[in-house]
């Protein structure tokens, strides 16, 4: 890189910046694990109201979220700062703002999510991180490891540092629907998402900054739909979302990076789709109740597609699933990597090149077998990732590449 860019920047929050970091987290801050613990992958209460003297407003420059993150930054600070140097130090100055009653008024505030991971950290004497290592990344079967950004002394940044996988949020999501259960383990008690899925006060949330909300709640950091669904859901500023919906057997896991650092921005047509997904759903399942369901069409229109179909020895055919790739070259998988491949039946290729999205799409010959596929990458892989990895700007597969593969279940 030619400069270092820092989440104080003016310009943060701008193209190209956000996408950059988004794609580069590890490499950008430095960050604390949170293992995903052995074996296959798997196929919090808080007091937060307005009444704190603090401003959560990312489009103004001076706002306290800014110092906050400058005190949270664990690159040199500029010539002349003197201001708190960690997250700890920034959290001993936040007061009440003069004027208001605690509890009165629902209004978020990341500074008491970092609070939490603090009281957590020491009611059980582990990290954040070490706590959902414990306590649920390792029990739902994360496909990933995940992390935390950390400040200067190495704090993990428990109000909005966590950097996980796309499919492992899912997961997580998967534990809220089927009540903490995982595995056929009570990972989460279920009181705790009994009370979540309750909600809590409207007349408190009715009185903060979300006038597209109505009718909502707020309880153990999870925005609540208060409808006849029984929606909850984890958002982030910038459009990301784990959204459970009970009614529907149904979870949502989006990552997003909206421009705007409001979900304000964007709910005006991300909830009217959630919602239609989930009405779709169980529209499904009721007419697979009456047998009507186009299941059975789909089972069969894959039982003659060669690439569907598994061969005479009872192995997957190529769209049984996902492929991890084992081997590249003969040079072997870095043990904390996962390259992988999905064929669809559209034509579609996607998967991991380790440290890289691939999107591409693939092609079969005249009789409907496989025949070749290509797909591109968005990034450079790390330097030392090269010899093992798939580093280039496109990999090609064509008759008779065979890598050495398994199917994921």
């Amino acid at each position: 890189m030619s400069k270092t860019i820092r989440f104080t920047d003016p310009d943060y929050f701008a193209f190209p910046k956000l996408r950059w970091t988004a794609c580069h987290f590890r490499e950008l801050m430095p960050t604390t694990v949170v293992t995903r613990g052995t074996g296959a992958a798997r196929v919090l209460e808080r007091a937060i109201d307005e009444g704190l003297d603090y401003s959560e407003d990312y489009s103004d420059p001076d706002a306290d979220v800014r110092v906050y993150a400058e005190a949270g930054s664990p690159l040199p600070e500029p010539e002349g700062y003197d201001g708190p140097n960690s997250y700890v130090d920034f959290l001993q100055t936040v007061q009440p703002l003069p004027g208001t009653e605690h509890g009165k008024a629902f209004g978020y505030k990341t500074v008491n999510a970092d609070a939490l991971g603090w009281l957590v950290a020491r009611t059980i004497d582990l990290s954040v991180a070490g706590a959902l290592v414990e306590r649920v990344w390792a029990p739902i079967g994360a496909e990933r490891e995940a992390f935390y950004t950390v400040d200067s002394i190495g704090t993990p940044f428990a109000g909005g540092g966590f950097d996980a996988v796309l499919r492992d949020m899912a997961r997580l999501g998967q534990l809220m629907l089927d009540e903490g259960v995982a595995d056929g383990r009570q990972v989460i008690p279920a009181a705790a998402i009994e009370r979540i899925r309750d909600g809590g006060d409207r007349d408190a949330f009715a009185l903060s900054d979300h006038p597209g909300l109505p009718g909502w709640s707020y309880r153990g950091m999870w925005r609540n739909t208060e409808d006849d669904h029984a929606v909850h859901a984890a958002r982030g500023v910038h459009g990301q979302t784990v959204y459970i919906d009970p009614a529907a057997g149904m979870v949502i896991a989006r990552f997003a990076s909206h421009p705007v650092a409001a979900n304000a921005a964007d709910d005006a047509t991300s909830l009217p789709a959630y919602r239609a997904v989930a009405e779709h759903l169980m529209a499904q399942g009721e007419r697979s109740d009456d047998g009507s369901n186009g299941a059975a069409h789909e089972a069969s229109s894959n039982a003659t597609d060669p690439a569907a179909r598994a061969d005479q020895t009872g192995q997957p055919g190529l769209l049984d699933g996902e492929w991890t790739v084992e081997d590249i070259a003969n040079r072997g998988i870095i043990d904390t990597a996962v390259a992988s491949l999905n064929f669809t039946t559209d034509g579609r290729l996607s998967g991991s090149g380790t440290c890289n999205r691939l999107l591409g799409s693939w092609s079969r010959d005249a009789d409907g077998s496989p025949s070749q596929g290509s797909a591109s990458c968005c990034t450079v892989c790390p330097r030392a990732r090269w010899p093992r990895a798939m580093p280039r700007r496109s990999v090609t597969v064509g008759p008779g590449d065979t890598p050495d593969s398994r199917r994921r279940t």
